[in-house]
Parts: structure tokens; sequence; C-alpha cells
């Protein structure tokens, strides 16, 4: 036989190997080169998926006979006042807040001084210099009552933006970039079946993840909401100064996979700790528990269906990777961004054992198996972010 006999199927690692490092290379300049463009490519992620969230409005303003022209501004009164809503009450109620920041950080020095005091009478030396090390509460007050909180988001968000200023302009980009996006959506299909018959690639799979990341990003802010809302009411039943903060908090965080719930109630929990002692804190703690593990286990995946096959693992790493990359704006994107990914992965051939790795798996007749990857030969492995089989009930 030829040694160069096409029937011959031995891989040739050398060369995978060396297309490997080379890939990966050429991956490093790819992120490094969005690390440093994240203050315009940021904006635009955000315009993209608020666009794909805000085009079902916009279809049905349509629908209903309205002019384009007309429905298209609706659709952007509706989101600019949702989001200067949202905006300007929780920066006025983080203004309120951080006046009795100090108030709140003194009673958790006290609770913790005791506790270290605890700790001592148990055996445990040197616990309360141990604890003053920890929290520095000297210069942690004194730094508390002095912050401007608006500089302090923006310093927050100074790893995407740098300045309020720029922070502000990011948004009014955004507005605009959303605004032209929802434009240019009606007829996007028949764009890319011409783009296809013109000789282009196929972004058939793209499409079908914008419509899967609508209805994931939908699903989520309908969350979203409902866990801001109970977690309000929660905290207004036990009687706390800032049920509203909290609430606009949680509702926010949520979006945040894995992580963010948690965040979203420690500040909650350590205002009930000061008003209410050690019962409240526990109180608002069980009541956020019991909030987002009902919405997130019983709630989330009934509406969701399967259709958003990425594993647990993926969207913690997928958090912290975009995290890293652009700041704390990277991780509210964390989940779509990763799922359009997995379709750009998914329709190529040398890369799809990439978003197979990423799939999520199931239990079935009790044995584990990827969703996606137990296909009847001649099916395609694959499909975007969507694990449901054509035809599978």
């Amino acid at each position: 036989m030829s040694a160069y006999d096409p029937s011959d199927k031995t891989i040739h690692w050398g060369q995978k190997s060396s297309q490997m490092v080379i890939t990966l290379a050429c991956l490093m300049v790819v992120l490094t080169g969005m690390k440093a463009a994240a203050g315009v490519l940021v904006p635009v992620a955000y315009a993209f998926f608020l666009a794909v969230l805000s085009f079902p409005l916009l279809r049905w303003l349509v629908s209903k006979r309205l002019p384009s022209p007309l429905a298209l501004g609706i659709t952007m009164l509706v989101n600019l006042g949702f989001l200067a809503g949202i905006i300007t009450l929780g920066v006025s109620l983080l203004i309120s807040f951080n006046r009795d920041l100090p108030r709140y950080l003194r009673g958790v020095q006290s609770y913790m001084n005791e506790f270290a005091a605890f700790l001592e009478d148990n055996g445990v030396e040197n616990a309360r210099s141990t604890i003053e090390n920890l929290f520095q509460w000297n210069t942690l007050i004194p730094y508390a009552t002095q912050q401007d909180v608006v500089k302090t988001i923006g310093s927050m968000l100074g790893s995407t933006f740098g300045t309020v200023a720029a922070v502000l302009a990011g948004m009014v980009m955004i507005l605009i970039l959303m605004m032209f996006i929802l434009m240019e959506a009606q007829g996007t299909s028949s764009r890319l079946q011409a783009v296809r018959a013109a000789g282009g690639p196929d972004f058939t799979g793209l499409l079908r993840s914008a419509s899967d990341i609508q209805k994931y990003l939908g699903v989520k802010t309908l969350i979203s909401a409902l866990t801001g809302l109970l977690a309000g009411v929660w905290c207004y039943f036990l009687d706390l100064q800032y049920p509203l903060l909290w609430a606009i908090l949680a509702f926010l965080f949520n979006y945040i996979p894995a992580v963010g719930s948690t965040v979203a109630s420690i500040p909650a929990i350590v205002e009930a700790l000061v008003q209410h002692g050690t019962g409240g804190a526990v109180g608002v703690a069980v009541g956020y528990i019991l909030v987002n593990f009902s919405l997130d286990n019983f709630v989330q995946p009934t509406l969701l269906g399967n259709r958003f096959g990425i594993s647990a693992l993926v969207v913690v790493l997928s958090v912290i990777f975009w995290g890293w990359l652009w700041g704390p704006l990277g991780m509210f994107l964390a989940v779509p961004l990763t799922m359009v990914f997995k379709v750009l992965l998914d329709n190529n051939t040398e890369f799809r054992w990439i978003s197979v790795a990423m799939a999520q798996k199931k239990i079935r007749r009790g044995e584990v198996e990827v969703v996606g990857c137990d296909l009847p030969e001649g099916e395609i492995i694959g499909g975007g972010a969507s694990t449901e089989h054509p035809g599978r009930e």
C-alpha cells in the first residue's frame, strides 16, 4: 500500500500538535485584542443582546400594523425608560445606603470582636489581632465614610471603561447600536440565505443560536424579576431599611450564573445582622436560599426545557473567564456569549469536539450520557445551543 493511499486513516499526531500550538497562539492574540478593545466590544455585545431581547416587542408592534419607524421608536423608549428608571433608582438608593455604610461596618466590627473573644475563650490564640489585620477596620470605616458612590461604581467598571464619563458614553453607544441592529433585524434570515447563495459562509446555526439566546434572555429576565420581587418582599417583611435596593440588586446579579445570587444576598444579610441580630440575618439568608433554589431548580428548568446544553462546570468557568476578559460587565453576558461560541464550534469540523466537551450531561436509565451525543447513526452531532433532537419528544 502506498504511503499516500487515501484510504489510510492514520492520524498524524505530530501535525495535529503543531496545528494545535498555532491555534492556541492565534487564540491568545485574539484574546489579547479582545481585552484591549473591551471599551468598544462590550457596548457592541450588550447592544446585540439587548436587541435580541427587544426584538419580540418590535415584531409584535409591527404585527399590530404600526409603521416600522413608530414601532422602533416605542421599543427604544421602553428600553430607555426601563434602563433610566433602574439606574436612577438604584444610584439614589446606593447614595442613601452609602451614608449609613459606616454604621453597618461598625456593627459588623462589633460582632466580629465578639466572635474573636469567643474564639480566644475557647483556646484560639491571637484571634482578635488576626481579625483586626484581616479587615483593617481603622482604615476601612474612614474610607467608606469618604467615598463617593458614583465614583466608586465607575471605578468598579474601570476594568472595562475607565471612568464614569466613559461609562455614560458606553451606554449611549449601546442604545445607538441597538437601534441600528433593530432597524436591520427584519429580513435577517433572507439576507443570510442570500449571503450563502453568493458563496459566503452558512450562518444558519448562528441564526438558530440567536433564537435560543432570545428565549434564554427572556426567561432569565423573568426569573431575575421574580427573584428581585420575592427578595424585596422578604426583606420588607423582615423590616430591613433598604428592601427596594436589595430587590434591584437581586434582579441585576441574578444574570450572573452560579455566584450572582449569592453575592446579591450578602449586603442584605449584613444589614439584617446589624439591625436585628443573628436571628434576622439567618432569616434573610434562609429566604434568599428558598427563593433562589425554587426558581433556579423548578421554575427556570420548566420554562427553558432542555434547550441549553452547557454543563454547570462550563457555566462557572465562563463566568470566571468573561469576568477576567471584560470585567464585571462580562460576567452578566457569560452564558449568552458562551452559547454563541458553542454554536461557532458546532459548525467547525476541526473543533466540534470542544463543543461536545462543553455539552450538558444527563441521566437516562441510570446511565450518564452527554446531551446531543447519543444520536442515531447518520444524525449530526451539534445543533448549536439547542440540545433537543428534532422530532423527538
